[in-house]
């Protein structure tokens, strides 16, 4: 019973902090940061850009499941009829990765 309140309540509050940590803003509960604001659009620019990459990878799987093409970009994958969340939450936080990765050094200042 206990377990049932304070679950939903920590993630509340992860899904609220953890948003504004990532892109290094104190507005909104996040905490505060020493990041520039090149920093900041780097951080900004790679959830975008990994959102956008899960919303196409659910477009294209839709549209595979729609017209019955394939099972979907997990059919590979032995744990991913248990778990699918799972799989596509570790796509999420490594396509935030990439883009944070490209985003950095096109972004990054060349001076030496």
């Amino acid at each position: 019973m206990l377990v049932k309140l304070i679950v939903p309540f920590l993630l509340g509050l992860i899904a609220f902090f953890i948003p504004a940590w990532f892109a290094g803003n104190k507005e909104y509960g996040g905490v505060e940061t020493k990041d520039d604001e090149r920093s900041q659009l780097i951080k900004q620019k790679a959830i975008a850009g990994s959102w956008i990459f899960m919303l196409i990878l659910f477009i294209f799987s839709t549209v595979l499941d729609f017209f019955d093409l394939s099972k979907g970009p997990l059919k590979n994958i032995p744990f991913a009829y248990e778990h699918p969340s799972l799989i596509y939450l570790i796509l999420l936080i490594a396509s935030y990765f990439v883009y944070y990765l490209i985003y950095s050094r096109r972004l990054s200042s060349n001076e030496k």
